[in-house]
C-alpha cells in the first residue's frame, strides 16, 4: 500500500492529495484557485474529528466502494469493529481482507416486529410508521395496517408464539375473511400483496446480535430480492444495533463501531438513522454512509458527517448540491471552482472536505488490491438449492477460485453450521450434494431440490413448496396440481396419514417417495422420469 510513510495510527491514508483549494491574489483581486500538492497523504482521523461520520457520494463506477474497502480494511487494522448493510455482493468477497464473518439476509432474519425494550403499543406505532414510510401507504390503509400489527401482538401473546411478518399476513387474511364490505376486503387484499414482498422465509435463523456488536460482518442483502424488502432489513438492524448500544454493548470516549449503509438514500427519513448520527459519538458509533446522490440522504446524514468524500457527479442538480455543501460559503467563485472540479473528476479521484480542515483537496484514492478472495458467499447462495460437489468445485473455477480454496470454504461452512451435505446413491446424482442451512433435514431438503430439477430437466413444471402449509413438490399436468412428498422415514404411520388426508382434499394425486426412490412420479400419471435412485417405494393416493 502507498504512503505508509504518512500512516499513523488511528489513522487512515484515502490516498495521495493533488490539488487544494487555497485563496490566491491574482491581478491585485483575491480569487479561490486549485494550487497543485506534492509528497502529501489525505490523512482521515476520526478520533480527532467532532464525529466519525463519513459521507461518500458520486455517480455509479466513480470509485466510491473501492474507497470504502480501502477504510474498512484500515479500520480493521486499527481494531475497530463494523457492519456493513451491502446490497449488491460488493465486499462479500472481500471479507478475508476485513476480516468479517459473511451474514446473507436471504437466511439470517431479523425480525422488525421484536420489541427491543419498547411495549407492544410503541412497536405497533413504530412498524407501521416504517412501513407506510417505505411502502407509500395511505392514511386509510396505515390506520387498517395498525389493528392488524396490535391484533398481531394479541395473538401471539395468547399462543405463547412469537409475531413475525408471516403473522401479519395470516392476520390480513383473517380481518380479509371478516370484511364487511367489498372495498374493506378489496383494501386489505392490496396491502397483503404489498407486504408479500418483504415478507421473506419464514424460518430463517435470528441475527446473532452479541457477535455483531463485538467483531465485524458483512450482511449480503442480494437475497431480498426487492428494494422494500432491503430497506425493511437495513432499518431493523439499524434499531437492533441502536438498542444494543443503549444497553451498553459500546465503547464510550473511543469510535470503535461502524456501520456502513450502501445505498443509504433507501433510508430516508428514517427516524433510527437520525438517532444514531445524532446520538453516535456518545455509544462509539461512526456512520459510513454511501450514496449515488447526496441530495437523496438523511438530512441529519448531511448535516452531522465530519468527513466528506465526493466522486463524480455528471447530473447538474446533484453537482450544484454537493458544490455547495464543499464550498460551505457564500463567495460565487469559491462555488464554481468546486463545481467545475466535481464535473472533470476522473475515475478514483474525489474532491475531500473534513470538518477540522475546510480547505477542499482533490485526491487520488488508492487502489483497493484483494489478497484474499472469499468465495463462501457465492457458496451458499448456490446452495440455496442443492448442489453438488463437481458442480461447485467447475462453477467457482470459472470465477478463478482453485479446487482447493472451494473444499476448503466448504469445509468451514459447514463446521460452522452454515452447510449440510448429504451423499446420493445408485443414480447419476451419485455423490456429495450441499444445501445452505436447510429448513429440515439435510437429506430431506437435498433429495426435494433434485426431485424438482429431475422434474424440470424432463419438461414438468412444478415448484419448491416444502412447508408445513403444503406439500415438498407441486407438480403441475394438463392443468391438476400434484402433491409430492419425500419421507426419510422417520415420520409416525399416523402422522403421514393424517397429512394424506390433507392433501387429498387439494390435490389430484399425491405421490410419496420414501428415502431414494426411483420413479419420481407414477407413469400412469403421465408424469414419467428418469430412476433417482436405487430402491422404488412410492405410495400414491387419489384426491
Amino acid at each position: 500500500m502507498l504512503f505508509d510513510i504518512f500512516r499513523k495510527r488511528n489513522a487512515i491514508i484515502l490516498g495521495k492529495v493533488h490539488r487544494e483549494l487555497r485563496l490566491k491574489r491574482r491581478f491585485g483581486l483575491l480569487r479561490w484557485q486549485w494550487k497543485r500538492v506534492f509528497f502529501r497523504g489525505m490523512r482521515l482521523d476520526p478520533d480527532r474529528n467532532l464525529n466519525a461520520h463519513i459521507m461518500i457520494t458520486g455517480e455509479s463506477g466513480a470509485g466510491k466502494s473501492n474507497a470504502c474497502k480501502q477504510i474498512l480494511v484500515q479500520l480493521t487494522g486499527m481494531g475497530a469493529n463494523f457492519v456493513v448493510l451491502d446490497p449488491h455482493a460488493e465486499y462479500v468477497e472481500h471479507a478475508k481482507d476485513m476480516k468479517a464473518r459473511i451474514y446473507d439476509a436471504g437466511m439470517h432474519a431479523v425480525n422488525p416486529f421484536d420489541l427491543d425494550g419498547l411495549t407492544e403499543r410503541e412497536r405497533t406505532a413504530e412498524i407501521t410508521a416504517m412501513l407506510r414510510r417505505i411502502l407509500h401507504l395511505g392514511e386509510v390503509q396505515a390506520s387498517t395496517l395498525y389493528r392488524c400489527i396490535s391484533y398481531t401482538y394479541w395473538i401471539s401473546n395468547v399462543k405463547d408464539a412469537r409475531p413475525s411478518m408471516h403473522s401479519l399476513l395470516y392476520t390480513i387474511k383473517v380481518f380479509k375473511h371478516r370484511a364487511r364490505s367489498k372495498p374493506e376486503a378489496n383494501m386489505l387484499d392490496a396491502l397483503e400483496k404489498r407486504l408479500l414482498v418483504i415478507a421473506g422465509e419464514n424460518f430463517q435463523r435470528s441475527v446473532p446480535m452479541e457477535s455483531i456488536m463485538h467483531g465485524r460482518s458483512v450482511f449480503a442483502l442480494q437475497g431480498l430480492h426487492s428494494t422494500e424488502a432491503q430497506a425493511v432489513y437495513m432499518e431493523s438492524m439499524l434499531r437492533k444495533i441502536y438498542t444494543n448500544s443503549l444497553s451498553g454493548n459500546s465503547v464510550r470516549g473511543r469510535r470503535k463501531f461502524y456501520i456502513v449503509i450502501d445505498e443509504a438514500e433507501k433510508l430516508q427519513d428514517s427516524p433510527i438513522v437520525g438517532r444514531l448520527v445524532a446520538e453516535g459519538r456518545k455509544y462509539g458509533i461512526g456512520i459510513i454512509a454511501i450514496s449515488q446522490r447526496a441530495k437523496a440522504l438523511d438530512k441529519e446524514i448531511r448535516s452531522n458527517a465530519a468527513t466528506m468524500i465526493a466522486f463524480a457527479q455528471r447530473e447538474p442538480e446533484e453537482q450544484n448540491y454537493v458544490a455547495n455543501m464543499i464550498a460551505a460559503g457564500t463567495e460565487y467563485n469559491r462555488f464554481i471552482e468546486v463545481r467545475k472540479a466535481l464535473r472533470e473528476l476522473p475515475r478514483g479521484y474525489a474532491l475531500v472536505q473534513e470538518a477540522r480542515d475546510r480547505s477542499p483537496k482533490i485526491v487520488k484514492c488508492e487502489r483497493f488490491e484483494a489478497r484474499a478472495r472469499d468465495p463462501s458467499h457465492r457458496i451458499m447462495e448456490m446452495a440455496r438449492k442443492a448442489v453438488g460437489k463437481q458442480e461447485l468445485i467447475e462453477r467457482l473455477g470459472k470465477d478463478g477460485f482453485t479446487p482447493e480454496e472451494t473444499i476448503g470454504t466448504v469445509a468451514e461452512l459447514i463446521r460452522t453450521g452454515l452447510l449440510n451435505y448429504h451423499v446420493v446413491t445408485g443414480s447419476h446424482y451419485e455423490g456429495t450434494w450441499y444445501i445452505a442451512m436447510p429448513r429440515n433435514s439435510a437429506e430431506h431438503d437435498i433429495m426435494v431440490s433434485l426431485i424438482s430439477r429431475y422434474l424440470t430437466e424432463n419438461g414438468i413444471k412444478n415448484e419448491i413448496y416444502n412447508n408445513a402449509y403444503g406439500p415438498d413438490v407441486i407438480a403441475y399436468k394438463d392443468g391438476k396440481r400434484v402433491a409430492v412428498e419425500y419421507e426419510t422415514g422417520k415420520k409416525k404411520g399416523q402422522d403421514t396419514a393424517i397429512m394424506l388426508g390433507k392433501r387429498q382434499e387439494r390435490y389430484y394425486k399425491t405421490i410419496i417417495i420414501e428415502n431414494n426412490a426411483v420413479t419420481i412420479l407414477h407413469a400412469r400419471q403421465g408424469l414419467t422420469t428418469p430412476p433417482l435412485g436405487s430402491t422404488i417405494s412410492i405410495r400414491t393416493t387419489n384426491a
